[in-house]
């Protein structure tokens, strides 16, 4: 009873999430600068530069003029945060305004940094497309990548069932619990000594 208590609890917590998610999404909801760099991290200068060259723009109100802020919206919010990691994992504010506009013109998102899923590895950046389909938007911009990801779970499920414990159960080998120092070889022991000896 206990058991399933948790699983209704957990599950209306990914409800209540959900629907937060929506609303902060959907009603417009908007943020102050001030705001948006304790929420995401990102500090004020680097916003300021991002909304200057069009990186992450505010998309409810820009500032116009003194006595106005800009005023993000909650998708702008994830976006920045983004954004931040990927500057965080190498990638330069140039290399994140090709990879965003690679994602506009040829994936067509409309906000890139919030709608697709990104890999960092090495030096490009990958977009995932689905399960089986990765490709590159920075070094090679639209080409597939390779992809094989193992799956772990199934795989030891798998074998979980081909071990019989009865039958096939491997003898186990228990690590000493101290490190054994390792002995010089008999020969040279012997040498040393007749040395220290003569």
């Amino acid at each position: 009873m206990q058991a399933l208590s948790k699983e209704v609890h957990s599950e209306y917590n990914s409800v209540h999430l959900a629907s937060i998610v929506l609303y902060l999404c959907f009603m417009q909801v908007g943020f102050v600068p001030r705001q948006v760099t304790r929420l995401t991290g990102v500090p004020y200068s680097t916003l300021n530069l991002w909304a200057k060259n069009g990186l992450v723009r505010p998309s409810i109100a820009t500032a116009e003029g003194s006595g106005t802020e800009r005023i993000y919206s909650f998708t702008d919010l994830v976006a920045l945060k983004v954004a931040f990691e990927l500057r965080k994992a190498g990638v330069t504010t140039r290399s994140l305004k090709r990879v965003v506009e690679f994602l506009r013109t040829n994936e067509g998102f409309e906000i890139p940094l919030a709608e697709a899923r990104l890999i960092v590895s090495g030096r490009d950046v990958i977009v995932v497309k689905n399960k089986s389909e990765l490709i590159s938007a920075l070094q090679n911009p639209g080409q597939a990548c390779l992809s094989f990801v193992l799956d772990l779970p199934r795989t030891l499920g798998e074998l979980t069932q081909l071990v019989d414990a009865k039958t096939d159960f491997a003898v186990g080998v228990l690590p000493s619990s101290k490190p054994s120092a390792r002995k010089q070889p008999a020969a040279i022991e012997t040498q040393h000594t007749k040395r220290s000896i003569g």
